[in-house]
């Protein structure tokens, strides 16, 4: 299992600025899924993240990205589900994309795009992460007026950024 992580990873680094809708169906739900309550996230802001994000931008003469609530429970369901799961990628398990789960919070889906990292032991080191890999880094300095949503658990990070609307 913790091959598969770590080849998961890297091959994440290596770029995922699109992410490819799989032809495979989702499963089908169950009553029992269907009558499940949605779990309960706690969104926090995470300081050093959020300032060398915004360093990071203004060094490319792009303007702060500002946090939103909608994103950030996006990325964190996410972020939970691929650790309850023992899985790592951009779509879940249940075959949905960043795009869907982003618009299931409520954010108009506008521009979305995700980093995901594994390994980091803190937000910044997942910044340092997406900032050495061209991809990610060409999503974290998308023009305009951009929110972004953060979310962990373990040493999964989720990083959903959308131009707002």
């Amino acid at each position: 299992m913790t091959t598969f992580l770590l080849a998961a990873a890297g091959a994440a680094l290596l770029g995922c600025d699109e992410v490819p809708v799989t032809s495979a169906a989702a499963p089908e739900a169950t009553p029992e899924a269907a009558a499940a309550p949605a779990p309960t996230v706690a969104v926090a802001t995470d300081a050093a993240f959020e300032a060398g994000l915004d360093a990071l931008r203004a060094r490319h003469g792009l303007s702060a990205a500002t946090p939103d609530a909608r994103l950030a429970r996006a990325a964190q369901l996410h972020a939970e589900d691929m650790v309850r799961q023992g899985y790592f990628d951009h779509v879940s398990r249940d075959g949905r994309t960043y795009i869907q789960r982003i618009a299931a919070q409520g954010y108009p889906t506008c521009w979305p795009v995700e980093n995901i990292a594994f390994g980091s032991h803190d937000a910044s080191g997942a910044l340092a992460q997406w900032t050495g890999s061209p991809p990610h880094l060409r999503n974290m300095l998308t023009s305009g007026s951009v929110a972004y949503g953060l979310g962990h658990a373990g040493n999964i990070y989720v990083l959903d950024l959308a131009r707002t609307c």
